[in-house]
């Protein structure tokens, strides 16, 4: 698995090696050819995406191999490091006593190397066989040695997808393969002729189907830089850039830290694209920050649980799914983000109103907050100089880019020059008479260094995904290196103006009235830059890393897919699913809902989503839903098997952080996320909500964000300022689905009529809600008072 340590440290290439010399022979040569081979994926990853040099599919069969490797020795390594951990014990070998499993483990160990050394052997004969393979191998058929390679390609798969994901996905990847062999075997119209041990090594791999399909193709290319840039950006510490906004922003809300796993949980969830990975990094912070501020133990792993699952659908990234969904339907990566920016929106808006409810019913607030409050925050002199410079950036960039007509990075330097001109203007014109414009702007440059320079990278990555369109793999690209520029050319940058303006490490207070000599402050900076990129190289091994779990999930996905289509088995289900809705759409999307949670029971959401988008689009399609719905329709429900029992991971990892139970926790967890399972029936209803109209998408925002308030407020059982029975629950739950559904019945009524329902039961309900904030709801509709619970 994955590494969701968050700690920021300051490497010393010294410090590590002395810890590197501290380990045994074994050790050192694993960490040697780890950090190898993973500085070397993602710099090669890097090269593919700027030069192109082969074709996709011939790049993700070598990319396969070493990624699949790099997880084998990481494997072996953490066996060298640790002979007796129990932690990945199964129920079989936990029996063991010390002594046997230390021995099972280290056979373990060296079955991983031999696994990584056939990984790399059959990558490279596929790799190296390719055109024949690809060509003249389809017409003249395949020799005996390319189908034992393709039979090792197909066990490593669903042995490397075991080892990091559990046996849910691997039982799935196995029952495929036997569903294929034994097809004559099965009953109904599970029945097909059947594949022999050649038809399942050929379309398994060495077709350069399978485990070589689109799926891998995708994971090479887009999904893997971005998961490498994801790294790069923990690695330099963004992580604890995230949640420090979050604190700030918790200062300034009555809830107080709540909001912040909220915040923190959506940014990451974006990147990371697993809920259990990210409620262990960012739980293993907000969790407890909420349990001092007194929030029960179930809440607060519950709130992290829902929050950390839901990231996966806000864009730009969206957890990977992104890229793999743009692939499949054939559109834009822009046209994804567009669809799913405002169902993202929806079931963070659900979340956050049903955490600020569930904090105000239960007392959970914090009266005396630290920071001035979030208006004056917000319209404080600080925030408007801010957007000035942001401003002025703007500005220059587009100046430069259409009334002179550079390019982009000439544009970039003409808005970066701006920036200095005008901060070295504030610095004369607010320097005080005890403080030089130096100094003045040097400490500016250390505080952006604090975290806003992480702005740069994110706004190269929105500007090349939404305004140039590029595709992923290049919108990743520059934004890699510009996070390398930056961190690389901007921390000398920074050390030296500290320097030389005679400010400390720590702060910006002056440490000398002027500054240390030329020379020291240059020294530092020389060591400031080869930490820097020292610290870009152990980036580079770290998004590796992060990648290589997931190489061997998508091989095994994409040969659970080719055996279900050769076999014929999607089509079935597709016209199958129809029949057994009685052509009824509301009852096709209850099973459609049913079966992607339960094949997202304890898979990673990307994985889950490629199945079930397999299986259950088609027959949504069919009945009428337009295709990207039909696809965010089952993704979010895949998305949502996170915070689902009976596994429901995230829920299971936000509980052992909070020391709470299992299954309470989980309850509490439907309960801020119930919004959640009912938006995507929303979407169907509201089509303009994902395929967006200048008259209809307004409307239907309005409405079913206002319907989502009414359903949370059901849900929770708190309107912000009373406690409510069964009867004004039953209210707001009326209002709320006819809100959310009332264009469902315009075949019945007609639009006008239903767009009118719509529209009226929206405005009853956010009146209810508005009077009942201001206190002025008629007395004989009024909740009666009740003691808020404790």
């Amino acid at each position: 698995m994955t590494d969701t340590t968050s700690e920021t440290e300051i490497w010393s290439p010294r410090e590590d090696l002395e810890a590197f010399r501290d380990r045994g022979t074994v050790e050192q040569v694993l960490l040697v050819l780890i950090t190898l081979i993973g500085v070397g994926l993602t710099a090669v990853t890097l090269y593919y995406a700027w030069a192109r040099p082969i074709v996709r599919a011939k790049f993700a069969v070598g990319f396969f191999g070493v990624g699949t490797a790099l997880y084998y020795l990481a494997q072996a390594l953490s066996v060298a490091e640790d002979p007796t951990d129990r932690s990945d014990a199964t129920l079989v070998s936990n029996w063991l006593s010390d002594r046997p499993y230390r021995l099972v483990r280290i056979v373990d160990g060296i079955v991983c190397f031999v696994l990584a050394t056939a990984a790399i052997a059959a990558s490279f004969y596929v790799f190296t066989n390719y055109l024949r393979l690809d060509g003249p191998a389809l017409i003249s058929g395949f020799r005996n040695l390319d189908l034992y390679v393709g039979l090792v390609i197909v066990t490593l798969a669903i042995d490397a997808t075991r080892r990091a994901y559990g046996w849910s996905i691997a039982l799935v990847a196995i029952g495929s393969v036997l569903y294929a062999f034994f097809g004559e075997l099965m009953p109904g119209f599970l029945e097909h002729p059947g594949f022999a041990l050649e038809g399942i090594a050929t379309y398994g791999a060495v077709r350069l189907t399978g485990a070589f399909g689109f799926i891998m193709e995708i994971g090479a290319t887009w999904v893997a830089i971005f998961i490498m840039f994801a790294g790069l950006a923990r690695e330099f510490g963004a992580l604890d850039v995230i949640l420090s906004l979050g604190q700030k922003f918790g200062q300034n809300m009555k809830s107080g830290v709540v909001h912040v796993a909220v915040i923190s949980s959506m940014a990451m969830g974006s990147i990371t694209g697993s809920a259990a990975a990210n409620a262990a990094t960012t739980g293993s912070f907000t969790i407890p920050m909420m349990k001092d501020q007194g929030v029960r133990k179930d809440y607060a792993a519950a709130i992290e649980s829902v929050a950390s699952s839901g990231g996966q659908i806000m864009p730009p990234v969206m957890g990977v799914a992104a890229f793999l969904m743009a692939d499949i339907l054939g559109v834009s990566y822009v046209r994804v983000i567009q669809a799913a920016i405002i169902p993202a929106i929806l079931f963070y808006f659900s979340v956050g109103v049903a955490v600020q409810f569930a904090v105000l019913r239960y007392g959970w607030t914090t009266e005396n907050t630290d920071g001035p409050g979030l208006l004056a925050s917000l319209f404080s002199r600080a925030a408007l100089f801010k957007s000035l410079y942001v401003l002025v950036v703007v500005a220059s960039f587009y100046v430069a880019r259409t009334a002179l007509g550079l390019g982009m990075l000439p544009s970039a330097a003409v808005a970066l020059a701006s920036l200095i001109v005008a901060r070295l203007l504030q610095s004369v014109a607010l320097s005080a008479h005890d403080t030089s414009p130096t100094e003045e702007f040097a400490g500016a440059v250390a505080r952006f260094y604090d975290g806003t320079h992480f702005a740069i990278p994110m706004s190269v990555l929105v500007y090349t995904l939404v305004v140039m369109e590029l595709s992923p793999m290049a919108a990743g690209l520059y934004t890699s290196l510009t996070m390398i520029g930056t961190m690389v050319l901007g921390n000398p940058i920074a050390t030296l103006a500290r320097n030389l303006g005679g400010l400390t490490d720590e702060g910006d207070a002056p440490a000398t009235s002027s500054g240390v000599s030329v020379g020291t402050a240059v020294e530092r900076t020389l060591d400031t830059f080869v930490g820097t990129v020292y610290r870009t190289l152990k980036g580079f091994r770290r998004g590796a890393m992060d990648m290589a779990p997931l190489v061997g999930v998508l091989a095994a996905m994409g040969i659970i897919i080719s055996m279900l289509i050769q076999t014929g088995l999607t089509s079935e289900i597709s016209v199958r699913m129809v029949a057994l809705g009685g052509g009824v759409l509301l009852v096709v999307l209850i099973l459609a809902m049913i079966t992607s949670i339960l094949f997202g029971l304890g898979m990673p959401t990307p994985a889950a989503y490629i199945l079930v988008a397999t299986l259950l689009v088609r027959p949504l399609v069919e009945l009428g839903v337009t295709q990207i719905t039909a696809h965010l329709f089952v993704f979010y429900f895949a998305m949502l098997s996170a915070i689902t029992p009976p596994v429901a991971v995230g829920v299971a990892v936000g509980s052992r952080i909070a020391n709470s139970g299992f299954m309470i926790s989980a309850k509490q967890a439907l309960k801020i996320g119930a919004a959640g399972f009912l938006i995507p029936y929303a979407l169907v209803a509201n089509d303009s909500l994902v395929n967006w109209s200048l008259t209809a998408t307004p409307v239907a925002v309005f409405c079913v964000f206002v319907g989502v308030i009414a359903l949370t407020a059901t849900t929770i059982g708190f309107d912000g300022r009373h406690v409510l029975g069964i009867p004004h629950r039953a209210a707001y739950l009326v209002l709320a689905l006819v809100a959310l559904y009332a264009p469902a019945a315009s075949a019945y009524v007609g639009s006008s009529v239903a767009m009118m329902l719509q529209i009226t039961a929206a405005a009853i309900a956010l009146a209810g809600l508005a009077l009942t904030q201001l206190d002025r709801l008629p007395t004989a509709i009024t909740p009666a008072p009740r003691a808020r619970d404790r």
